[in-house]
């Protein structure tokens, strides 16, 4: 596959997760492992919906190097994405968006309950401690955090978010999904009982 049709699939599905609902506004950023070992990230200040060949950024996972297209720079949280990839090799692809029930239980500070048969099978989503947006603050809290939990595929960010590892853009999108399903499960039983 070349690093045209990784990126073609990257805008594929930062437009699904738009549409889907994953995220609002301009938040949330998708970030995929290149064939070369760099990584193409989606730009600063659009919505995902938006992304396009035009305006996704190259970036160095090793240096944080990047050219800017036009007016394109790359989201603010190109720090934690980077590192994610350099530390996980089995990490092809970072979703970080704020889909509402899994964020309100990351805003809550707390775990999202495993309730259902799917929830059971996944392994655990440590919290990550809040620290602003696009900081090296928050860029070390997921460092420290990935250190401290090899295998893991969500992170839930305090008060802010939360962050899907896959193996590939497909699969980073589908725990996102997941994730937001589970949550929104255990929201529901939450009410009802």
């Amino acid at each position: 596959m070349t690093n045209d049709d990784l990126k073609q699939i990257l805008i594929d599905y930062a437009r699904r997760t738009y549409d889907r609902g994953l995220v609002g506004g301009t938040g949330g950023n998708f970030s995929a492992r290149l064939t070369d070992g760099s990584m193409a990230i989606t730009a600063s200040g659009l919505n995902l919906g938006d992304t396009s060949m035009e305006n996704l950024i190259e970036m160095d996972i090793s240096t944080y190097e990047y050219r800017p297209k036009g007016p394109y720079v790359p989201s603010k949280e190109y720090l934690f994405h980077a590192d994610i990839l350099r530390l996980r090799p089995d990490v092809g692809a970072v979703l970080h968006i704020h889909p509402p029930y899994a964020t309100t239980f990351a805003v809550l500070k707390r775990d999202i309950p495993m309730v259902t048969d799917a929830a059971f099978k996944q392994p655990k989503m440590p919290r990550v401690s809040f620290e602003p947006s696009g900081t090296k603050e928050l860029q070390a809290n997921v460092v420290r955090t990935i250190n401290s939990n090899p295998g893991c595929k969500v992170l839930l960010l305090e008060q802010h978010g939360i962050i899907c590892l896959g193996e590939d853009i497909r699969w980073a999108y589908d725990i996102a999904d997941l994730t937001e399903e589970l949550a929104r499960i255990a929201y529901l039983k939450e009410t009802l009982s």
